[in-house]
């Protein structure tokens, strides 16, 4: 069961330890830098590919859609987001497309919230 949005706020919006965790495992702090820097540039792209599927109704692309974006914010410490994402991806899986539209403003929200905080809080730390 997936929490729902309103006991996903008490997710944080970014874990830093999961960051610190791929520096540490990679030795490097430069590529998980640069992974949190390519999840920024890819979250419009993303967040663009859940409203178009679901706009077009297309089950398929806004799970597709909705796994990339909950998969990709876990490995970036994005625990909110992800959680929200796998909202989505169950409305969609029961076909409850409306429900699925209805959370995309919160995914968005979040989404830039979580942008801010990765810059503010991760790239632009020493």
């Amino acid at each position: 069961m997936v929490p729902s949005i309103d006991s996903q706020q008490d997710l944080p919006l970014v874990d830093l330890t999961v960051l610190a965790h791929l520096e540490r495992q990679l030795n490097d702090p430069s590529p998980a830098k640069a992974f949190a820097r390519d999840y920024i540039a890819g979250f419009e792209g993303r967040y663009l590919r859940l409203t178009t599927a679901i706009g077009d109704r297309d089950v398929s692309a806004a799970l597709d859609a909705a796994l990339s974006l909950r998969n990709s914010s876990a490995m970036v410490g994005a625990a909110r987001l992800s959680a929200m994402a796998a909202e989505f991806e169950v409305a969609v899986t029961a076909f409850e497309l409306d429900t699925a539209r209805d959370i995309l403003p919160a995914i968005e929200r979040c989404g830039l919230d979580t942008i801010l905080e990765i810059q503010s809080r991760y790239l632009a730390s020493v």
